[in-house]
């Protein structure tokens, strides 16, 4: 539809022979309310029917499948990835047990290998997809935003195709205030995601959906695979021309809440931020506590908000890595999101290697985990 985020693809003719067959989708609910939502925007989008694994099809509070009903966590697709095997479907999509959010796994069809995508790379891919079917001939200024905690590359992405992107404070009201005021502001707002694999396609309600997300990325895989591509291939193609985003996401679990205070002076040094990081060095740093800091800016004012009970640092070195630091808000957990941007054609291996490097230095140097009584999580 003109306005709209369908693009048509499963009425456009199949692929030679030499190229890729189309995907055969498989979808779980996850024992929640997603099902007939996910089999009416299937035909809403003239997509092809998926298979709904029986297992996690119905509503069912006890989630007796999944040991935690959340698509992220490990092994909460194990059942839908076999059943989806079984029946020969190369992708899985997922939603969480109200649908807010979209989970996707694709398998290899020479090693029957699975490849679980991480949010960030869905909300990559499905940004750059809206972006060139949508964006970039809508006739208006495009804008998109994420997360401050979420990857760097749509950020990227937009800097060199020439839209806007802008972050916010992490959680769905911040993305969708922002993505409604920047409409306000003339902009077409398209896309918006956390990398907690939330994610608001189109610009009708500024709120994270799982099942619409599902849809257009449907359609995405369809046109990849067109393409004689795989999910995974494509993916790599976008890291091979904006350049490889490598992150390091985690979390201490915390004895003394008041240790977050600590730890967030320490990084300050009494306003200095003069951090000792050798051999790396710090270019800018973002201080979202009170009264608030920001080195990037010519009036050294973050245009974040600020808090400060909930302060959130960001530090942002010469060598493209992007480190930052918050407390949970609600649960006993200090966070941290480390990520390294390569130039394109870096390998990716490499840019992992600088990465793992640097990161024991940032983490120990900064935080101090021991003294801290900070505790690693168990695997």
């Amino acid at each position: 539809k003109k306005h709209g985020l369908m693009t048509g693809q499963a009425t456009i003719p199949s692929a030679p022979a030499s190229l890729s067959p189309p995907p055969a989708f498989a979808y779980t609910a996850m024992h929640g309310i997603g099902y007939p939502f996910a089999e009416r925007v299937f035909k809403e989008f003239g997509l092809p029917p998926f298979v709904a694994i029986p297992a996690q099809k119905e509503p069912d509070y006890t989630f007796p499948t999944v040991p935690f009903p959340n698509p992220e966590e490990k092994g909460a697709l194990d059942i839908a990835k076999a059943y989806a095997a079984e029946q020969k479907c190369d992708i899985v999509l997922a939603n969480d047990p109200d649908a807010d959010r979209l989970a996707v796994a694709e398998k290899d069809r020479s090693t029957g290998e699975w490849k679980v995508f991480s949010g960030d790379q869905i909300g990559t891919m499905l940004g750059h997809w809206i972006w060139n079917q949508i964006g970039k001939n809508c006739g208006k200024p495009v804008s998109m935003c994420g997360s401050t905690v979420s990857s760097k590359m749509l950020a990227e992405i937009a800097r060199v195709e020439g839209f806007l992107f802008e972050d916010t404070l992490t959680g769905f009201k911040w993305i969708g205030s922002r993505s409604q005021a920047l409409s306000k502001e003339g902009y077409r707002n398209l896309f918006g995601y956390e990398e907690a694999i939330g994610f608001c396609c189109g610009d009708v309600i500024f709120d994270k959906d799982g099942v619409s997300a599902m849809a257009v990325f449907s359609e995405m895989a369809l046109c990849v695979y067109r393409q004689g591509l795989t999910l995974k291939q494509h993916m790599q193609s976008l890291y091979d021309k904006y350049g490889e985003f490598v992150s390091h996401n985690g979390y201490y679990f915390l004895e003394d809440s008041s240790v977050v205070h600590k730890i967030m002076d320490r990084i300050r040094c009494n306003d200095k931020y003069d951090l000792d990081l050798s051999p790396y060095q710090v270019e800018t740093v973002r201080d979202l506590g009170v009264p608030g800091f920001d080195s990037s800016k010519p009036d050294k004012k973050p245009t974040l908000p600020c808090s400060a009970s909930s302060p959130m640092i960001s530090l942002g070195f010469t060598n493209g890595c992007l480190a930052q630091f918050r407390a949970s808000g609600t649960e006993p957990k200090f966070k941290f999101y480390i990520e390294m941007k390569g130039s394109p054609g870096k390998s990716r291996e490499d840019v992992s290697k600088e990465l793992q490097a640097m990161t024991p230095i940032i983490l120990e140097r900064l935080l101090e985990p021991a003294k801290n009584g900070l505790k690693i999580p168990s695997k």
